[in-house]
């Protein structure tokens, strides 16, 4: 016969599991729940129904630049900088870099060698990409293009000399804090974020 003491002990055990596992289902998901998609799931994320918007990257830098030469409205009242963007097949990656750099974090390879898997999957092996860089909107501004630019960067050349993805495939922009993914909280987290998109075909 167990004793009251034992079971008092075994009902907050199991008072604890039962509040650990309902904490831990309304914990955030990482982008795409990353690490359990398969490689056809990021090909069917990217790949490009019918025809495609051609994306003139040089143009759109010189914009972002003109557009920060103006002295304009703050980061929650500009509007999107390149929209035509959003209608294009695309992933946001989970990428992490050091803090205020361009270094990408070892434990973030294995996200990018799932990626390269996709790209050289047969739907998407004629195909292009962007991948965009973002910042929230802390700092200075010039500072914010300019490291968006060098994250995108990174990535391309991970994907270029790591896993062999042909450099003509993609081309790398930095949109710093002109596209904000939330606008309401223009410096929060949530707008630094890369995307990948699918820019038609070679």
């Amino acid at each position: 016969m167990r004793s009251a003491g034992k079971d008092i002990w075994l009902m907050r055990y199991l008072t604890f599991g039962l509040w650990l596992a309902v904490s831990i289902s309304f914990l955030p998901v990482p982008s795409y729940a990353q690490s359990r998609l398969r490689t056809d799931d990021f090909v069917d994320a990217l790949r490009v129904p019918g025809s495609s918007v051609d994306i003139d990257v040089k143009e759109i830098h010189e914009r972002a630049l003109e557009r920060m030469k103006k002295p304009g409205p703050k980061p929650q009242d500009r509007p999107g900088l390149v929209d035509e963007l959003n209608a294009l097949p695309q992933l946001t990656l989970d990428i992490q870099f050091n803090s205020d750099s361009a270094i990408i974090r070892p434990e973030s390879y294995k996200t990018l060698g799932r990626i390269a898997e996709a790209l050289y999957h047969p739907y998407l092996l004629d195909h292009k990409f962007l991948v965009v860089g973002h910042i929230e909107a802390t700092g200075k501004r010039q500072n914010n293009l300019d490291l968006s630019q060098k994250r995108a960067a990174a990535i391309r050349e991970a994907l270029v000399t790591t896993f062999r993805i042909s450099p003509q495939r993609i081309v790398a922009l930095g949109l710093g804090e002109e596209q904000l993914q939330d606008r309401a909280k223009a410096g929060a987290p949530v707008n630094r974020r890369v995307q990948l998109i699918a820019n038609g075909k070679r």
